[in-house]
């Protein structure tokens, strides 16, 4: 019987590596090296992070090494999310597209344009998670790359082929995240509003995949009378759940995406849940024979009355899974709210990893790193997760013992001769400026405390050195 809640070990970063064939056994003990290095000091740019000049050059070739690939160097991290995977009887896969920047006047080589003036590429990310209450992290099972290298194209001159093209990495990523994962074990995909497409609900609908997908388009539903809405039909829904939801304070975010998630102050908000199923018309981007209407279900989540000057909560939920009953209707409401990890996961990975500080010239090389740096982000993640759901772990399954050594040197206060995982990331954050009373620290506070802890830590191991 496979177990629902496995114990996430914190294992050294190189094993995550294991396992890698880059055509050569010195690469291959190269990059076991440089994950460790670079999981013990992930805040650190490389000049930091690394030993001495002689590692920092090694490192440099290796990312600009020809025979480096970053397919290579991440699918024995996939093997392992998927093994992971295997122990769970269903997990969710959340899917994303994020916005790699690169700064500086110098243009680097074979990076593309970005929605906004300046260099770089976008990064489409499959991360799983379990389908648990906690939502633990489990890794990656894909990772695509995508560089816009032609000019933009004016958007009432777009054609067909110019939209489509982009958009299928979303049923790529899905049916490469499947191939990784055991045939007999259920998979749940979600996607923000980005992933509602036709074309994509219909490569889902074909292939049996379960999913939650953020609705984007109001669309004229079949076989209703005087053309309804989607939108429309699912307001008409009588609620069948009343839950109080705890909403997080989101500032004020410029351009686009701030329209989509307008700012709000934090609060407890009330939720009502409704569901139906509608009949969507089969567009001619579809391909393949079959039916001419995709029946889809509608999870619409409503904040009825919100407070005066804020925008209520309004989601619509188009997904596969079933939703007759009441904790059928819940269960997908929980699963698409697990969606947000992947945005905290961007955050290890930008802030946590300062990938986007790296110093590096070309795309090869940024993208070997990359290949390198996105486990390491996935393992702060797991990092904070079991600070917060599993506090009582002890701190030794997350630092080193020089580390807790320095934090124990530090304290205002004596730590607890136990020091748990949460009681160490507390003393970091503090390190980095955290108020304990503002709540669990972010990856601000998080990394600018890692800095430090880093710093203190080799003074304190060349002290050590020097009294030998």
């Amino acid at each position: 019987m496979k177990r629902t809640r496995p114990v996430l070990r914190l294992r050294p970063l190189s094993e995550e590596f294991a396992g890698a064939e880059l055509g050569d056994e010195r690469l291959n003990r190269r990059l076991n090296r440089l994950a460790d290095q670079l999981s013990e000091r992930a805040t650190e740019s490389f000049p930091k992070a690394l030993a001495d000049e002689s590692q920092l050059e090694a490192a440099y070739r290796f990312f600009g090494n020809t025979r480096v690939k970053p397919e290579a160097i991440l699918e024995p991290h996939f093997a392992c999310t998927a093994a992971r995977a295997a122990t769970q009887s269903r997990i969710l896969v959340i899917h994303d597209t994020t916005e790699f920047e690169f700064g500086g006047n110098t243009e680097r080589e074979g990076l593309g344009r970005l929605l906004r003036p300046g260099q770089g590429f976008f990064g489409h990310v499959s991360l799983a998670v379990e389908a648990t209450p906690t939502h633990a992290p489990l890794g990656l099972l894909g990772l695509e790359s995508i560089f816009r290298h032609t000019a933009a194209v004016p958007r009432k001159k777009r054609k067909k082929k110019h939209h489509l093209g982009e958009s299928a990495r979303w049923a790529r990523a899905v049916e490469s995240a499947q191939s990784r994962l055991p045939a007999s074990l259920p998979a749940i995909h979600l996607m923000d509003r980005e992933g509602d497409s036709f074309a994509i609900l219909n490569a889902l609908d074909e292939k049996g995949r379960d999913y939650v997908i953020r609705s984007n388009h109001d669309r004229v539903l079949v076989d209703v009378a005087e053309q309804t809405h989607l939108r429309a039909a699912a307001r008409g829904t009588t609620p069948v759940i009343d839950r109080e939801v705890s909403l997080s304070y989101r500032p004020v975010i410029p351009g686009p995406k701030g329209k989509r998630h307008p700012a709000r102050d934090a609060r407890i908000a009330r939720l009502t849940f409704a569901a139906t199923q509608v009949n969507l018309p089969r567009t001619s981007t579809a391909k393949g024979a079959g039916a001419t209407t995709l029946p889809v279900n509608i999870v619409h989540v409503l904040e009825p009355e919100p407070p005066a000057d804020e925008v209520p909560v309004e989601w619509f939920l188009l997904t596969s899974l079933p939703v007759a009953t009441p904790k059928q209707i819940a269960y997908v409401v929980d699963c698409y709210r697990a969606r947000w990890i992947i945005e905290e996961y961007f955050k290890a990975l930008k802030t946590g990893c300062q990938y986007e500080r790296r110093q590096l010239t070309t795309s090869k090389r940024l993208l070997n790193a990359l290949a390198v740096l996105a486990p390491v982000a996935w393992r702060l993640l797991l990092l904070r997760h079991l600070s917060r759901h599993e506090p009582e772990r002890p701190a030794r399954d997350a630092l080193a013992p020089s580390q807790i050594s320095v934090l124990r040197a530090l304290a205002k206060h004596p730590l607890p001769p136990k020091l748990t995982v949460h009681e160490a990331l507390l003393a970091i954050a503090r390190l980095g400026g955290h108020v304990r009373a503002n709540g669990e620290p972010g990856w601000l506070v998080l990394t600018r405390g890692f800095r430090d802890l880093l710093l203190l830590e080799r003074g304190w191991s060349a002290r050590a050195q020097r009294e030998k």
